[in-house]
């Protein structure tokens, strides 16, 4: 049957029309009653394309008589449909026009009705005229609204190893993996949403102002309501019921559905004991009900479900959870559950969080996420037990508009003190803004009231970019005793950037202005000086030579300090020019290349607060010229039927660099960089603009690839060496010596890359004449996929540092899963981390707990118990150790981002 809605005299119709029995009041038939309406016309068809006699077609005629008046007008004339003397028509189809119906019958020979199992839910679609005439339709196509039929059942529904899994849910539409497509993770299976079909190619686009009704066996009470038992399908555009027994009204458009309900939209699913509704409203009412939303990975129970509409779901006295059927491991049950699937969120009232059958925790009202969009709410507490201090934090999140939010963070110590931090953040179409603050009721004894205030800001303006990174708190303890919540410096070095910036970028040219200055949090440090500020103009024009680029930077500076406390050269202040050309010629080809150049380095300064014996005003020009060239032979070999290329660089590179005088010149911002192999060949060993250092040297290199046919780079290895044929006199303190070495140490690097899994790096320097290492850094990586990591670090500076860092993660089975850590400072013999965690995961929830033992900046030791359990779909209970960890554990923060979206 095929119903229009709000067109109950058209139901009225079809139904009557329908009915094989004249005379009685209630009427049965037997044969498959099946319905549509297209546009205004009714369509009704049999299961079989039986043909029928002309006196049958004069019995199909007769029943029309019992029509309405206002339709027998249109009820074509029986004598001339006999003159026809047609003798077979196949599917014979009456039809009317407002409305027009098609009514087919398979009979007996003796006129009898003929009963079929057969059941066909396609229709064929007339477009006759007003008068009556027989036509030859188009052949039905057999089209089941749920096509359940194992031909279409999904390619890997294989039971595993020829047998059936002993928990089947395909009931609700969950399928085990099999072991030939088991990705990776825990999850055993997921949810598969059955095609719903469509009779015909015109019905490719559900049209929801149409219903399509189909039974076995139908029965009518003439003017009142319609029973229809069997196979019993209602589908409306991509809505479906399936019963076995059904009423209709046919002046309302009311049904019920009894003895069993399915009903079917796209990405949802729900059976029920009994279902009501209405053909010409959304909402359907289904009772004692099992629901699943495929996508979302979303299933529970209910006593009475409400399908408002095809994305809003109401559940009375019924749970939810994102665990697969058969596993109760949590749930949420609530008197009334509101899921707004286009929202993104549901509500729960009356709410209970069950975890193994058990309630933890009951909610008068609690909000939880569907899927990945925002909503204000409490967001889950982080809880810290250590031997120090313990602490439970309660953030609540302000989802103000689809550009703005806020987060309100609250954490109680165990010495009864409080925490309140915000974080509120704002995009545009240019800029990211993120604004924070905090207040703690525990007061200094030095500064009261304790506090932080941070900003960070990066905005792009067509050819303008603008940079803000403020952050400030009130006393140097405060991170110390409080830590942060918030996405903020914490003082890295001690030192609390508090900067912005301002840059054009024009075509050959860039210029920029920063103002800068530090907060210091650790009193036996010197705060670096501030910029106040640093104008910055450099660029490169367009119309260089052939094989020559010009380019130029210049940078003006104004340092400034609070010079409490500080004396001798440490009190200097004043301005700095640095104006640096450069000419830098390009020669290549495919057997090597050569880099010539020529710079200038010139420095102005107008002191204040100098020393007595040195001027106000400094100045001083250093001429640089270098040239940096190289050799590029390469041969092809093979290795265990493998072929590679190997290559052989060697490199040479020579820089002059004059002395000049520059003991009296400031020291702002410089330091010397540590040496390495790339220091070879640099034109300056000194970082910053307060000093050039002099050099008559020719580097040596030499570096040698392996290089797979595939392009990947297996390894690489190179070797250093310096020659100086005159004392480097320019250091950064006056009174240190020259350095009057020949030669300078070797300086390794490698790299090695056996595989996609492995990876080595080394880097090290050894004395010239005895060989002896002086720096070392290496750093070991096996990461067989985001789960299996191990990583080995260890640095050493002779007379200064000597520590190793092992981290490893790595599963112990699909479900159990361990990390550790262990950082060991060989100079002091004492252990400075120290972390050992064991992590449990199944396809609906996982928890991770984490001791740790770590040596603080005070020199103690700090113990403490970091417990998380996380909730698929749901979010985390407790405080996560990522945070801690991320930097330390080698993947643990690829790791955390790859489970989470995959």
């Amino acid at each position: 049957m095929h119903l229009k809605k709000y067109a109950s005299n058209k139901l009225y119709i079809a139904v009557l029309t329908t009915t094989l029995s004249s005379i009685q009041t209630i009427a049965y038939a037997e044969q498959t009653w099946n319905c549509r309406q297209t546009a205004v016309l009714w369509d009704c068809g049999s299961a079989s394309a039986a043909t029928l006699s002309l006196e049958e077609d004069t019995d199909q005629l007769a029943l029309l008589s019992s029509l309405p008046a206002e339709l027998a007008e249109d009820a074509p004339n029986t004598d001339t449909q006999s003159n026809n003397k047609i003798t077979e028509i196949k599917d014979n189809a009456v039809a009317l026009d407002s409305p027009t119906v098609e009514l087919n019958r398979e009979r007996t020979k003796n006129n009898k009705p003929k009963t079929t199992q057969q059941r066909n839910s396609g229709a064929i679609e007339s477009k006759a005229p007003r008068s009556l005439q027989s036509v030859v339709p188009k052949t039905p196509q057999k089209a089941p609204i749920i096509d359940d039929k194992s031909s279409n059942k999904p390619l890997d529904e294989t039971p595993i190893n020829g047998q059936q899994i002993a928990n089947d849910y395909k009931h609700l539409d969950w399928y085990p993996y099999t072991s030939s497509n088991q990705p990776r993770g825990v999850c055993k299976g997921r949810y598969i949403s059955p095609q719903i079909a469509v009779n015909s190619s015109e019905d490719a686009v559900p049209d929801i102002n149409t219903v399509f009704v189909s039974a076995d066996q139908s029965a009518t009470e003439i003017g009142k309501e319609s029973t229809l038992k069997g196979n019993v399908d209602i589908r409306q555009g991509n809505k479906t019921l399936h019963s076995t027994l059904a009423t209709l009204n046919q002046e309302t458009g009311a049904y019920s559905l009894e003895s069993g309900v399915t009903f079917r939209q796209t990405g949802m699913m729900i059976s029920a004991a009994r279902a009501q509704g209405n053909m010409n409203e959304e909402e359907v009412r289904l009772y004692d009900t099992k629901y699943v939303v495929h996508d979302k990975n979303i299933r529970g129970d209910a006593a009475v479900l409400i399908r408002r509409t095809k994305e809003v779901l109401d559940i009375e006295e019924g749970s939810y959870t994102f665990c697969p059927p058969g596993n109760e491991s949590w749930k949420i049950s609530a008197s009334n559950i509101n899921l707004d699937i286009a929202a993104g969120f549901g509500r729960a009232d009356d709410a209970r969080l069950k975890l193994f059958n058990n309630t933890v925790l009951y909610l008068p009202v609690f909000y939880f996420p569907i899927d990945d969009r925002r909503k204000s709410g409490f967001l889950y507490p982080s809880f810290k037990f250590s031997s120090n201090e313990s602490s439970i934090t309660l953030p609540y999140y302000f989802n103000i508009a689809p550009q703005m939010d806020d987060t309100l963070t609250t954490t109680l110590f165990s010495d009864s003190n409080i925490l309140l931090e915000n974080e509120l953040r704002y995009l545009d179409k240019n800029s990211r803004n993120r604004f924070s603050n905090a207040m703690a009721s525990k007061e200094d004894s030095n500064s009261g009231k304790r506090w932080l205030l941070g900003l960070n800001h990066e905005g792009k303006y067509d050819k303008i970019t603008t940079n803000i990174n403020y952050v400030r708190v009130s006393d140097d303890d405060y991170f110390s005793d409080f830590g942060s919540n918030l996405n903020t410096d914490e003082g890295e070095n001690d030192h609390l950037d508090q900067s912005a910036k301002v840059t054009y970028q024009a075509d050959t040219w860039q210029s920029s202005v920063l103002v800068q200055q530090y907060q210091t949090i650790d009193n036996t440090k010197t705060t670096p000086y501030r910029r106040l500020p640093e104008i910055r103009f450099s660029g490169s024009p367009d119309d260089n030579f052939d094989n020559f680029d010009i380019s130029y930077r210049s940078v003006l500076t104004r340092f400034d300090r609070d010079l409490d406390g500080l004396s001798a050269a440490e009190r200097t202040t004043g301005d700095r020019l640095i104006i640096n050309p450069s000419i830098t010629g390009e020669f290549r080809s495919i057997w090597g290349y050569a880099r010539p150049a020529a710079k200038l380095w010139h420095a102005s300064y107008n002191l204040n607060n100098q020393a007595d014996n040195i001027n106000s005003k400094q100045n001083v020009t250093v001429p640089i010229l270098e040239v940096d060239s190289g050799l590029l032979f390469d041969r092809d070999f093979s290795f265990q039927d493998t072929d590679y290329i190997q290559t052989l660089e060697p490199r040479l590179y020579g820089l002059y660099v004059p002395y000049r005088d520059q003991t009296s010149l400031p020291d702002f911002d410089t330091s010397e960089l540590t040496f390495t192999y790339d220091s070879l060949f640099r034109d300056n060993r000194f970082s910053g603009d307060d000093r050039f250092g002099d050099a008559k040297q020719i580097s040596l290199g030499l570096t040698s690839r392996v290089i797979s046919e595939q392009g990947r780079e297996i390894i690489s290895a190179s070797v250093g060496h310096a020659f100086y044929f005159d004392d480097r006199k320019v250091r950064i303190d006056p009174n240190d010596s020259s350095l009057e070495e020949n030669t300078s140490d070797f300086a390794t690097a490698l790299t090695w890359r056996p595989n996609k899994r492995v990876r080595a790096l080394f880097d090290a320097s050894f004395g010239a004449s005895t060989f002896k290492n002086s720096e070392m850094t290496i750093d070991l990586k096996y990461e067989e996929d985001p789960d299996h990591v191990i990583g080995l670090r260890h640095r050493f500076t002779r007379g200064t540092r000597k520590q190793t860092t092992l981290s490893y993660l790595w599963p112990i089975n699909p479900n159990w899963s361990s990390l550790g850590l262990v950082q060991y400072n060989w100079l002091s013999s004492q252990t400075v981390d120290l972390a050992a965690g064991l992590e449990y995961q199944t396809c609906c929830w996982k928890t991770r707990i984490v001791i740790r033992d770590e040596l603080e900046s005070n020199n103690k030791k700090e113990t403490s118990i970091a417990l998380q359990f996380v909730l698929t779909g749901l979010g985390g209970i407790g405080k996560s150790p990522t945070k801690e960890l991320q930097d330390k554990i080698k993947g643990y923060q690829k790791r955390e981002y790859y489970n989470a979206n995959n």
